[in-house]
């Protein structure tokens, strides 16, 4: 059954992108309101959202809640006040994507070409993410091998892309985002009905936290989570973790990603920001209360049927929600809730695979040929990235983290300076380039778990992650954005720039 609905899936994505050809690849008009919505929420919420961050709801509790109101305040106030800034900027400038809008408005080809090496390099690693978590799922309710899923999912959406462009993307995201919006509320009643009402819920929540001896739970533990239902201790490392984590680059990312920012480059007016802000806010808001109470809930369930953690029965965090699935729901919701994940991950890898095609054709100058170049590399990336790391743990949300934090954190002065008419290139051009180095010596010699994976602090210095403490669980969007902040601003003043 599940293969069928893969099949019939993968022929409605073919068909949308098939009478997409003809229009413009890059920045097509006539968008509808609700297609550009969807388009800009579905492309926020991937799989790397629904399995990375639900398994780590899974496995921290309800305090990754967190991240749901500061994602509601700051996707409102981006498509309301940010989105119609950019697009009159944009009506100005004229530019085909968003790299050359931030290039133009700085008059910086410097600052453009930079942007767009740190896109091709960073991209591959979100999609890996997202291949991941699809992949997984594939494999899970198909029984189609995990390495047969990755290379299929990522040449279907790589030829769909290739052939109808962005008008390909907005009609896929709008179908995907009503599949998105069903499964979610599906998944979300039947976990309040199920799991949830008319069981000792919270009492065995507590049990399975206290009573567990795995060691990722205990992981969770020593840095200071206190239980499924409580905040970690306040300033230990887990608190810093979390609050750095989902208070500031997901909310980050989110105002300075170029595959979010040129949705705004779609709009028909300014005021179509007013109904693009409540269709975008729609899918996210679903899909975190759905698919983290989800990951929560798991923990109940396993303690109750295994006596396990759900981490500890997935083995993995990013297996928590794939097996919670497809064991703690009838067989018609986990169907239902595979398409759902077909259409997580179709909406964001088509988005990443476009604008790696429209910044190595246009923004790195290498024309139509570009397009085919992106594409590949993204695939062959991904997949290299995929097959190495997919045991790592919580690979899927750390990959999602890295780009929304270095990209993010790095260009987020560089978008106010657009929207306060600031346009010193140089200035943009050294808090960019400050930022990404910043981020890049953090990942590699302090941040605790990708200096570890890549083993350079153990190399050259006496492990400094030990050393920093408690701060080395501080994401990398803080050091990027202070780092980038302050030199926009200092050489803002010294060189009496507008801002």
């Amino acid at each position: 059954m599940n293969i069928i609905l893969l099949i019939i899936f993968c022929l409605l994505v073919g068909y949308f992108s098939y009478i997409s050809k003809g229009n413009n690849f890059f920045l097509p008009d006539k968008n509808s309101d609700v297609s550009v919505g969807f388009s800009y929420g579905a492309t926020l919420m991937s799989t790397s959202a629904i399995v990375g961050f639900g398994g780590l709801a899974g496995w921290l509790g309800y305090s990754i809640f967190t991240v749901m109101f500061a994602l509601a305040i700051t996707l409102f106030f981006t498509t309301r006040y940010i989105g119609p800034k950019v697009y009159n900027l944009n009506k100005k400038i004229k530019a085909q994507t968003y790299v050359e809008l931030v290039s133009k408005h700085y008059n910086s080809k410097q600052l453009g070409t930079l942007l767009a090496i740190v896109i091709v390099v960073l991209v591959p690693f979100y999609s890996s993410a997202v291949m991941i978590g699809i992949s997984k799922f594939i494999n899970v309710f198909t029984g189609i091998n995990y390495e047969l899923s990755l290379v299929m999912f990522s040449v279907v959406i790589g030829l769909t892309v290739l052939h109808g462009g962005m008008k390909s993307v907005l009609k896929n995201d709008a179908m995907q985002g009503i599949v998105l919006i069903a499964g979610s509320i599906i998944i979300l009643l039947y976990t309040l009905n199920v799991h949830i009402i008319g069981t000792d819920y919270f009492v065995t929540l507590t049990e399975a936290w206290n009573t567990s001896q795995d060691p990722i739970t205990e992981m969770a533990k020593k840095i200071g989570f206190t239980g499924y239902t409580s905040y970690p201790v306040f300033w230990s490392p887990g608190w810093l973790f979390l609050v750095s984590l989902l208070v500031f680059t997901i909310p980050v990312g989110m105002i300075a990603l170029p595959q979010l920012q040129t949705r705004f480059l779609l709009a028909k007016n300014e005021e179509s920001f007013k109904r693009i802000s409540w269709y975008g806010l729609l899918l996210p808001m679903l899909i975190v209360v759905a698919f983290f109470v989800a990951g929560v809930t798991s923990n109940s369930f396993f303690y109750a049927t295994e006596g396990l953690t759900g981490v500890w029965s997935a083995k993995g965090i990013d297996s928590l929600i794939p097996k919670f699935i497809a064991e703690g729901y009838p067989t018609w919701i986990g169907s239902v809730l595979f398409v759902t994940m077909l259409a997580a991950a179709f909406s964001t890898i088509n988005s990443l695979m476009h604008l790696m095609a429209t910044t190595v054709s246009h923004d790195l100058g290498l024309k139509e040929k570009g397009k085919f170049i992106g594409v590949i590399g993204v695939i062959v990336f991904a997949l290299l990235i995929s097959l190495i790391f997919q045991k790592e743990p919580a690979f899927i949300a750390r990959s999602t983290s890295l780009f929304f934090s270095i990209l993010g954190g790095s260009l987020l002065p560089c978008i106010i300076g657009m929207i306060f008419k600031s346009s010193n290139g140089k200035t943009a051009l050294m808090s960019f380039t400050g930022g990404t180095i910043a981020s890049l010596i953090w990942i590699f010699f302090f941040h605790f778990k990708e200096a570890k994976l890549f083993g350079i602090s153990q190399l050259l210095f006496d492990t400094p992650v030990t050393m920093l403490g408690r701060y080395s669980f501080i994401d990398t969007v803080i050091p990027a954005l202070i780092v980038s902040s302050v030199i926009f601003y200092v050489h803002s003043k010294f060189n009496r720039s507008k801002i």
